[in-house]
């Protein structure tokens, strides 16, 4: 026996084993590449990068989408949205419009899969899948000659793997969706690293050396070129910034905050690959003006959002936190979504916490008194309040506020979404996202097919 684990072959293992399921998903991706062909016979004219991970996807695609904005119109294809679905389009760092979304969905999208769907009901294609359809068809709207687009789970799996690509992009594996991906780190790391295509150049900054050698054997076995980036070239990106004369960045900016760097200096890898004759400091120059919402983001004056989720990336938010407001009191607005344990989740928080005040989400939540009991134990002498209402839970933590204190919400994007999206018509939509698919039956009574729910979430 070898001694040396073969893990493309323990992929093959897991396929076989669990081959309805598996070859149902690897259809689903041959469907969607018919309808890539079908819509683009002559192939898509947007060079894309495909970005997978648990945390920092959303921000190495808009760092990407900011730098090769230098060198052509770029955009970017990113999930969740947090207040309005055109926030997952974007071109030249700003969010495509209302209008541009009716345009390509009425005209280009829904005839084409409402055509898939008159010759073979299976076929509807999925929210996810949609979704990704209208990305492409805005890039070529608006003519994006660049755009990074994320994974919405995993990697070998999600439809984003059936997209033709110029290069793969892994920020990071953690423990998120092991539910769907797999209880051990291995199984996780094979999966996000099922992004590789023959060929394809790959970038990593994934830092454990045991999902390091799984990521090599994968690119490997398809011959994807391989390139790392580590602390190094973070230390590196940091002295070209502050060469550049770049610092202090704007507080809003993206780069303001540590573990944002490991995603920039991943993008500038794949940029200066791509594009070698570009300057270092015109590149960072562009990363410097990279903004999302919900990411660290000053809501007003000694109110924050960020939609860290899972524990990663709580974790990260934690040491952000410590390191902006020394000696500042610290009110936690939280709820949770999906089957995410909330000591594991919340557990970092309790321990800078002032307060914590435990809400709902929209999508998914869980219950708000089960999370308040489960960490209301790691709390110890913290008050830890149950608000059901989010919009009610931050008037709370307002009126708890001294002048020393800021306010934190966090957990959860649809918790967030809730509390401070001013649209309420986006709002309702959002809290009751798939109660059509609940409805059994027709106006007349007549049983209608109900498809397997294979999309991401909405938000």
């Amino acid at each position: 026996m070898s001694e040396t684990p073969n893990f493309p072959y323990y992929n093959t293992l897991d396929q076989i084993y669990h081959a309805e399921w598996s070859t149902a998903k690897l259809a689903r991706l041959e469907l969607l590449r018919h309808s890539i062909r079908t819509l683009w016979p002559k192939g898509h004219p947007t060079k894309l990068i495909h970005v997978a991970g648990t945390g920092g996807k959303g921000s190495t695609c808009r760092f990407l989408e900011m730098g090769l904005g230098a060198v052509g119109k770029a955009g970017a294809f990113m999930s969740p949205h947090l207040f309005d679905y055109r926030e997952r389009f974007s071109v030249d760092g700003r969010f495509v419009s209302q209008d541009d979304i009716n345009e390509v969905w009425q005209r280009r999208i829904q005839p084409h899969c409402v055509n898939l769907v008159l010759h073979n009901t299976a076929h509807a294609h999925t929210f996810h899948e949609v979704s990704i359809l209208i990305a492409l068809a805005l890039f070529e709207l608006h003519g994006v000659a660049w755009a990074a687009l994320e994974t919405g789970v995993g990697g070998r799996y999600d439809q984003t793997r059936a997209l033709p690509v110029v290069a793969t992009v892994l920020t990071n594996v953690g423990s998120d969706h092991a539910h769907l991906l797999g209880r051990q780190l291995w199984q996780r790391v094979l999966d996000k690293a099922g992004i590789a295509r023959p060929g394809v150049p790959f970038f990593s900054s994934e830092s454990n050396p045991d999902s390091r050698a799984i990521i090599a054997q994968v690119c490997q076995e398809v011959a994807a070129p391989l390139t790392w980036v580590d602390a190094q070239a973070v230390a590196e990106l940091d002295a070209l910034l502050d060469a550049a004369g770049l610092l202090p960045l704007p507080g809003e900016s993206l780069l303001n905050a540590h573990y944002q760097r490991w995603n920039a200096a991943l993008s500038l890898a794949v940029i200066r690959f791509f594009c070698p004759g570009l300057e270092p400091a015109t590149i960072l120059a562009r990363f410097g003006e990279a903004r999302l919402p919900g990411r660290f983001w000053q809501v007003e004056e000694g109110i924050y959002a960020d939609i860290a989720h899972n524990v990663e990336k709580v974790r990260a938010l934690v040491d952000e936190v410590q390191t902006r407001f020394v000696g500042k009191g610290k009110i936690m607005v939280v709820g949770l979504s999906g089957p995410r344990a909330p000591t594991e989740v919340l557990g970092s928080l309790a321990t800078i916490a002032k307060a914590i005040i435990v809400t709902g989400a929209s999508y998914k939540g869980q219950d708000p008194n089960g999370v308040r009991n489960a960490i209301e134990a790691l709390a110890g002498e913290t008050p830890t309040l149950l608000i059901n209402d989010p919009r009610q839970a931050l008037q709370v933590a307002k009126s708890m506020r001294s002048a020393d204190d800021i306010i934190l919400l966090t957990g959860s994007t649809y918790m967030i979404e809730q509390v401070l999206n001013p649209d309420p018509y986006l709002r309702y939509l959002h809290t009751t996202y798939g109660w059509r698919d609940h409805q059994d039956q027709t106006a007349s009574g007549e049983v209608r097919l109900t498809l397997p729910r294979t999309r991401t979430a909405p938000l």
